[in-house]
């Protein structure tokens, strides 16, 4: 047997844990890299950015609705800030996914750069909108996780429920970064629909990476650049069975 016959029986067997792995390996191995640690900052810069913002409007809010006045007011404006901060704590997928549409084209360019040089320059996508497509998907996940919160009392099943969502959604999103880049439009969906259970996997791998403290502040950054590893991993998958078929010599051949 040839190797070109090994190397696809290889690509073909290769078991979605190794691919995933061997992603998120990647991915985390270029944390230390200079162009993504000054997206790093910008990350976390924006994060905490945003959590002071809603901190501060809950503070406001509360204090405005509320109608109380000394201790009692000060208490029940505290109560409000630490209770918006663990329902955003809660529904931060949301959240990384806005932030990351802001790095995604500086993040991927950066991982091709040090993994795939020599790729043709892909197709373009306006920076609004990559940051449309973000807030859309933010949004849908904000109302998705809202609704999820009262199956808190039943830890078990809210993560299910939550992780399943997000895992959905952030896969489908994330995955779209790097595909529009690289695929015709019309190639992008049936792509998406062929291997829906390995980037759905993928997504609540991300969303679990979103809810973990400090991490999460750079969970757009890695989530990023281990969804463009992924998606190199079944573009090649692709080509490979592509290959395959037309090598496959016809029924009845000798």
């Amino acid at each position: 047997m040839g190797c070109d016959a090994l190397n696809l029986r290889a690509h073909i067997l290769e078991t979605v844990g190794e691919i995933v792995f061997r992603a998120i390996s990647k991915a985390l191995a270029q944390l230390g890299d200079p162009a993504i640690q000054r997206l790093i900052g910008l990350s976390i810069a924006l994060t905490v950015a945003v959590f002071a913002v809603i901190a501060v409007l809950a503070w406001w809010l509360v204090g405005w609705l509320s109608g109380l006045h000394g201790w009692w007011g000060d208490a029940a404006q505290v109560g409000g800030v630490l209770a918006t901060l663990v329902i955003a704590w809660f529904t931060f997928p949301a959240l990384a996914a806005a932030i990351s549409a802001v790095f995604a084209d500086r993040v991927i360019n950066a991982v091709e750069a040090r993994y795939y040089p020599g790729r043709p320059a892909p197709f373009e996508v306006s920076l609004w909108a990559s940051v449309f497509d973000g807030l859309k998907l933010a949004l849908l996940s904000l109302v998705a996780n809202l609704l999820t919160l009262p199956f808190l009392i039943f830890p078990p099943v809210y993560f299910l429920i939550a992780y399943g969502v997000n895992g959905y959604l952030l896969g489908r999103e994330y995955y779209e970064m790097p595909a529009f880049r690289r695929l015709q439009r019309p190639a992008v969906k049936p792509l998406y629909v062929a291997h829906r259970g390995r980037f759905t996997r993928a997504g609540v791998l991300i969303a679990i990476i979103s809810t973990i403290p400090f991490v999460n502040l750079i969970a757009p950054i890695i989530a990023t650049a281990f969804m463009v590893h992924l998606f190199e991993s079944v573009v090649i998958l692709e080509n490979d069975r592509a290959a395959s078929v037309t090598r496959r010599p016809p029924s009845g051949a000798v």
